[in-house]
């Protein structure tokens, strides 16, 4: 046959050939000089007189430029330590032979830096190392023989992903040397043939290895490698031939093929493996990068979240952020996201709401914030970390549990980090769950955890992606387009009703203890003083005087809640930062508590002196107490009088020489005074006790339970004396068991407790020496002390106060523990099939047994204030003021209390804590019970002010803000003033339904109240109003099962 000649060479074995295009690929091989690598760049120069280096070691560079520079060599020291920074200023002449070419910097120090210009620009940020490199820097397009370029590169002391090892411990002691300091000349026809390679490469070996196309690709490679002389133009150009021919064969029509939205972004965690300063060069060094690339590829399309790191851009990097707002105007720069940073949001509720920290999806109640927010899209990748079972959609309606649906997207991907490459293309059809619905992929594409973001390979590789005969077709694009193409071209989409549950990382309920309890600690008195502070501020508007003049603490709870929601971050809350990170947040912490507390005070001291004015003439000496309830619902409690060695009833103190006393119908979102030797505060004839009782047992007792314990405090016995036939420890059964696991995850130390951590265990008994330390009236106690081992031990105080219907367990852990779990767990005679959590505004069954592996992949799982497990008429709630860490199987519950990771905090939990739980029994199931308000109570103790003469008053000295009546289903959780106040005439109130039921109430409050409006999350204004009642100041309401409603008070 005419033309077509013989291969007289042997055919080459299919696992040969690959080898040979590794090696002719790759950059790290003992064959590179035989390679294509070895082309990329040209003409390389180093060292004096056409690259000279200076440095000088000082955290800035406006102090930088005003001192004398050292010179040094490339090879001449060592930079360091960790965390250090060192400035360099390079001065470039360049060479003749680059005189008309491109000229470009290439600097690697193993770490990262940032280059700015000699007028304090930044440029670009550079990673050295392998694997994220970003070591060019292009200097100028048109080299000019002779002309010098200065600028200066912040070299950072620490790697893209910190100074750990291994465990990702932090080593203190990290040096860096300057491995290159070259200028080069890109061989642009070499690069281009590079990346043509790189995605036949891909499409031999990462698509169906058998297909036609698969085999022609390996083909084409194989003939390019044959061609390929470096030094001889002609060649290079007949390879170039080979790949356009093999790369312009299209996919034909576009209807048929997978379509791939690729957007730019690079996850910087606000926090991990380097502390918040750390975070603020990183994300300068990121997004200046990535607005240099934009500049030279004009259909880049790139996206950042959190906006914490906006905030810090423009006060740190104003001239960087104002090249960023001109990108996002052309539509380069897209802004998406509705929170201050990336929260792991398993455990906040509050912050949750004004954002508008664990990892996953555990709020059902997201989709309704996300509605009520102005967001319309979630998307995410998070799921494909399971490590049990793999999650069953792609492209869905997320439906909450309030009914709400939400358009969701989990990149089938499985990434936020793609480098767009075959292999990931490919993996978007193949793992595409919804295929027959939806015929869309969404790829986040650019380096991340530690910032970075895409490269010019990565952008090259998208040109030439665009539409590939075999390859899905991919386009740059927006994550909003993506959605909207979403909505225009998808049938009908599925549903998925429930919590997107993440198997993975299950400790992260559990680990850093101590910033757990300052994160609750600080959502509840930023609550009290919001709460206090409206008091305060509707108070003096209705007193003319000076003397009470008090102004809400606008700009001082803005910048709380921005401290608090940055140390919700997902690496920060949950646990899984390194130590120097944890500095900050729990410094944080002790800003936001000692700064609440402080508003808080100034609150109520607003209110006492205003309600003096306004009608308390009596100025006789007395003393007393004025107790402030910020809660929606009187109360009636036994408190520890704030001044030491007062005898108002002389019944009983504490053994820090507090007197208790019962303080009786404080009223809801209100205060009242109680004055001293009066009928306010009298001697109480409850019968309550706690007794030794015969046989080693010990009693607590009061008017509705009846508790004992043996000599371990174990519980043995519960009786709720309401049902006196109700025994809730079944026979030989136990509550109470501390409990240590070995734990020990396959990898993420701090971040994961596996499924087989439940086979070893033994509990903690044998060592304990209960003793009755207090016997009444008021409150009756129990204490013991448990060694744990060797190292670490537990002080418990059981209590249960005269009127109490839950049993209260004060701990004190001396921990240091080396992969350990503490837990406390309960066997109760009940049984259900499931148990109830609290979520975020709500709550959420998951099932009581193992039946599926979707059952026992939950065999940890995150609740905040309380676990509930129910039969039809009665149940058990177990509380907490910290804990998010929760087990239940079959009749026994656990509580998870510490853990002792190594990595990447070596010292994560060790040391002191406090931390309290309680048992709460109850008549009913979970829906019909009142397990919500109780644990509320238990978090929210009434905040008490020692008062004398004028300023205290028997009776109510504030009558309650707003009431909900009945207050059974619906919590009023938050009263504010509204950001666009009207000089306090207009309140924020957000109210919940609290147990999955429809809610008739009516809403009262004793203002002058014009009207009420509707709102959502963001405050804004709708035309609907709640319908007014009478004229007595009662509006209407009726709430949906788990519904979030935010009203707007219009004041008169």
């Amino acid at each position: 046959m005419a033309g077509l000649a013989v291969n007289n060479t042997p055919l080459v074995p299919s696992n040969i050939t690959e080898s040979r295009i590794a090696n002719f690929m790759s950059s790290k091989t003992i064959f590179y000089r035989m390679g294509i690598h070895r082309g990329l760049w040209t003409l390389r120069h180093s060292g004096s007189p056409h690259v000279e280096i200076s440095v000088y070691s000082v955290p800035d560079l406006k102090e930088a430029v005003s001192q004398t520079f050292q010179k040094v060599t490339q090879d001449e020291r060592k930079y360091g330590p960790s965390w250090a920074t060192h400035w360099f200023k390079i001065d470039v002449t360049i060479p003749e032979a680059m005189n008309g070419k491109p000229v470009v910097f290439q600097w690697n120090m193993n770490n990262e830096g940032m280059v700015w210009s000699t007028d304090g620009v930044p440029l670009q940020g550079l990673t050295g190392g392998d694997g994220q490199e970003r070591h060019e820097y292009i200097v100028t397009n048109i080299g000019i023989a002779g002309n010098r370029h200065s600028f200066y590169i912040e070299a950072a002391c620490n790697g893209m992903f910190g100074v750990g090892d291994g465990a990702f411990v932090p080593d203190p002691n990290r040096y860096f040397s300057i491995e290159k300091a070259d200028l080069v000349v890109p061989d642009k026809d070499v690069q281009d043939l590079y990346y043509d390679l790189d995605i036949i490469r891909g499409i031999a070996y990462n698509t169906q290895d058998e297909s036609p196309r698969a085999r022609e690709a390996v083909w084409v490679i194989n003939e390019v490698i044959n061609e390929f002389i470096l030094e001889d133009r002609k060649s290079i150009k007949k390879c170039k031939k080979l790949t356009k021919e093999f790369l312009s064969v299209n996919n034909g029509q576009a209807k048929g093929q997978h379509q791939i939205t690729a957007i730019g972004n690079c996850h910087i965690d606000t926090a991990w493996l380097w502390p918040y300063d750390e975070t603020k060069r990183k994300i300068a060094r990121s997004w200046s990068t990535q607005i240099d690339l934009m500049d030279r590829y004009s259909k880049y399309i790139f996206t950042g979240s959190q906006t914490q790191q906006y905030e810090w851009l423009s006060e740190l990097y104003p001239a960087l952020f104002e090249k960023i707002k001109s990108k996002e105007r052309t539509g380069q720069w897209e802004i998406i996201g509705g929170s201050w940073v990336e929260h792991g949001n398993g455990t906040i509720k509050n912050t949750l709401i004004r954002e508008p920290g664990f990892f996953g999806f555990q709020i059902l109640l997201l989709p309704q914030i996300l509605k009520q927010s102005g967001c319309d899209y979630f998307f995410t990748q998070k799921l494909s970390w399971n490590n049990i079972n793999k999650f069953p959609r792609s492209t869905f309606w997320w439906t909450g549990i309030d009914g709400t649906n939400i358009l969701a997207h989990l990149t089938p991907a499985e990434t936020y980090g793609a480098s767009v490459t075959v292999a990931e293309l490919t993996k978007c059809t193949k793992n595409h769950h919804d295929l027959e619905y939806s015929n869309e992929s969404l790829l986040c594409y650019g380096h991340g955890d530690g910032g970075g973001g895409p490269t010019p390979a990565m952008l090259e590789r998208l040109n030439r992606l665009k539409d590939v005969d075999g390859l899905p077709m991919v386009k740059p694009g927006s994550a909003l387009s993506f959605f909207e193409g979403i909505e225009k071209n998808s049938r009908d989409l599925q549903a998925y009703n429930g919590e997107l549950y993440l198997e993975f990382h299950r400790g992260t309920y559990t680990t850093q203890s101590l910033v757990k309890y300052g994160n609750r600690k600080s959502e509840f008195l930023i609550r009290d003083v919001e709460i206090l502070s409206t008091m305060a501020t509707l108070l003096a508007r209705t007193t003319k005087s000076d003397v009470g003049a008090y102004i809400y603490p606008s700009n001082t709870l803005e910048w709380i809640w921005k401290l608090l929601c940055l140390n919700q971050f997902h690496d920060c809350l949950p646990g899984s930062a390194i130590g120097l990170a944890y500095k900050d947040v729990h410094k944080h912490h002790r800003e936001i508590i000692s700064a609440t507390l402080s508003l808080r005070h100034q609150a109520q001291s607003a209110i006492i002196r205003l309600r003096s004015l306004s009608g308390n003439t009596d100025s006789k000496s007395q003393q007393g107490l004025v107790v402030f309830n910020t809660l929606p619902w009187n109360r009636t409690e036994v408190i520890a009088v704030p001044r030491q060695e007062t005898d108002w009833t002389g019944q009983q103190h504490n053994r820090d020489k507090h007197e208790y006393v019962l303080v009786k119908n404080v009223p809801g979102l209100g205060a009242s005074g109680y004055v001293a030797h009066t009928a306010d505060i009298a001697a109480v004839d409850e019968e309550i006790g706690a007794k030794d009782h015969d046989g080693g047992y010990f009693i607590l007792e009061n008017q509705n339970l009846k508790a004992t314990f043996n000599h371990d405090g174990q519980l043995i016995s519960l009786l709720d004396k309401k049902t006196p036939d109700r025994q809730l420890i079944p026979n030989g059964a136990k509550g109470n068991v501390l409990q240590l696991y070995e734990d020990v995850p396959v990898y993420w130390d701090a971040w994961d407790v596996e499924i087989y951590h439940l086979q070893k265990w033994k509990p903690i008994e044998g060592e304990a020496s209960i003793k009755v330390v207090s016997e009444g009236p008021l409150k009756a106690e129990l204490h013991f002390r448990q060694n744990i081992s060797d190292k670490s031990y537990i002080e418990q105080t059981i209590s249960l106060t005269c009127l109490s219907e839950r049993l209260e367990f004060d701990n004190v852990v001396d921990w240091h523990e080396a992969h350990q779990f503490l837990k406390v767990e309960f066997v109760w005679d009940l049984v259900s099939d499931h148990a109830t959590y609290e979520i975020q505004y709500g709550a959420l069954r998951r099932p009581t047994h193992y039946n599926t592996t979707i059952d026992s992949a939950k065999f940890e799982v995150c609740g905040h204030k309380f676990a509930d497990l129910s039969e039809a008429n009665y149940g058990v709630a177990l509380m907490n003021n910290c804990k998010y860490g929760y087990a239940t199987h079959g009749n026994t519950q656990r509580l998870s209390l510490l853990r002792s990771p190594k990595g990447p905090d070596e010292n994560a939990d060790m040391g002191q804590h406090k931390f309290k739980y309680a048992i709460y029994p109850h008549q009913g199931h979970f829906n019909s019970s009142d397990v919500a308000q109780q644990a509320l109570e238990f978090n929210v103790p009434l905040s008490l002010r020692y008062a004398e003469d004028h300023e205290v008053r028997s009776g109510m000295v504030l009558k309650p803000l707003f009431q909900v009546e009945p207050s059974t289903q619906i919590i009023l959780d938050t009263i504010k003033l509204a950001e666009d106040n009207d000089n306090g005439k207009i309140l924020i109130l957000r109210l919940y339904e609290a147990y999955g039921a429809q809610a008739h109430a009516l809403l009262k409050s004793y203002l002058n109240i014009k009207k009420i409006l509707i709102s959502n999350i963001l405050e804004d204004d709708t035309k609907n109003e709640l319908q007014r009642v009478d004229d007595t100041g009662s509006f209407k309401l009726t709430l949906k099962p788990f519904q979030i409603l935010t009203l707007k008070v219009i004041l008169n």
